[in-house]
């Protein structure tokens, strides 16, 4: 008989199609419950007499949320439905700072034996996280930092790394030249050390495909080398097919966000694939698949020096069984407790 679980989690880059289809690769039956559903972004008053009502909760009472407290309504209601009165196995809710709490409880009272979430974004960025942390059973979270935040010492707190996909397996694409690849939001922060990067690249003639899904002029004019990086919302990038395009490229670049120490599916995802990783996230020596000749970790002062001598020499083939540590397959058994797994650590 197949485990049940449910699966909450913003749909951002359709990650959670990925994370679905992996969990029933698994044998999980899977049901997905979205934090803001198309009738919540796109939430129309049901009459006329409910929109006046809300004009008057404005005006006369400073009620300034009844719009929200409506919409909350209606994602509870159409979320027991689609629950149907079934227990779950367990459930795991990733990103919880993005649910209501009211939400958190209703998936807690149809959830058999776990209720369980992951931070995947660090806990000082979004710290409205705190709140929910005793609803869980258990609590993960993959920046290490985490774990000795003073804020957080009384909450139980696990750590744990993210992934990648293991139910694709790599299919090499043949291609000419050497091609180094980065997808990823525009983070301010970032702006300086992507174009740092991608200069010095171009001048060891490397190919680039650095995309950052944006058509907002005023984010691109923070680029003074534009000309390096593809840009626009059509070019935005999803799980699916990002994982075609580590088959074709020779190097996966990665950009630490300041705001948080913990990897990124880039690093898994080198791994993986068997590319070589650069990227100024110093924390990734800490790990047991570190190795230099596929990991180059840089500082601005020292790209140069170090960049050549990198790329000349091969990849390191790392041991299958710590390749196998970072699967979505063990990944899932960590955090649901199901023996035999191979224990996933954060570095201390």
């Amino acid at each position: 008989m197949k485990k049940t679980i449910i699966l909450g989690m913003p749909k951002s880059r359709n990650i959670y199609r990925q994370i679905q289809k992996n969990l029933e690769f698994y044998g999980f039956e899977v049901l997905y419950v979205d934090n803001s559903p198309e009738y919540i972004k796109y939430f129309k008053y049901q009459s006329l007499k409910e929109r006046l009502y809300s004009v008057m909760q404005k005006l006369f009472f400073g009620n300034f949320s009844y719009k929200e407290e409506l919409k909350e309504k209606l994602l509870l209601s159409n979320s027991r439905a689609l629950l149907a009165e079934k227990k779950y196995d367990y459930a795991i809710i990733i990103r919880p700072d993005l649910y209501p709490v009211k939400l958190l409880q209703l998936l807690k009272e149809f959830t058999r034996k776990k209720l369980i979430a992951y931070q995947w974004d660090g806990l000082g960025r979004m710290p409205c996280t705190k709140q929910t942390i005793n609803l869980f059973d258990k609590f993960y979270i993959f920046d290490a930092y985490d774990l000795v935040d003073k804020n957080y010492q009384d909450d139980k707190l696990i750590g744990i790394t993210n992934f990648y996909f293991d139910m694709y397996q790599p299919e090499p694409v043949e291609h000419s030249g050497t091609i180094a690849y980065f997808v990823g939001a525009h983070v301010p922060e970032r702006v300086a050390d992507i174009e740092y990067c991608a200069t010095e690249l171009v001048k060891n003639n490397i190919q680039l495909k650095f995309i950052i899904p944006t058509s907002n002029q005023s984010k691109i004019n923070q680029y003074q080398h534009s000309h390096l990086i593809t840009f626009g919302e059509e070019n935005a990038i999803d799980f699916c097919e990002n994982m075609q395009i580590l088959n074709e490229i020779d190097i996966i670049v990665d950009f630490v966000n300041p705001l948080h120490h913990g990897l990124s599916f880039r690093v898994f995802e080198s791994l993986y694939y068997q590319k070589k990783l650069i990227t100024n996230n110093k924390t990734v020596c800490q790990y047991d698949f570190y190795h230099p000749d596929n990991i180059l970790i840089w500082h601005k002062e020292d790209l140069p020096q170090k960049i050549q001598e990198f790329l000349a020499k091969p990849y390191k083939p790392v041991d299958n069984k710590i390749v196998k540590k970072y699967g979505f397959g063990n990944w899932i058994k960590n955090i649901l407790d199901l023996f035999p797994y191979e224990k996933i650590n954060l570095p201390l």
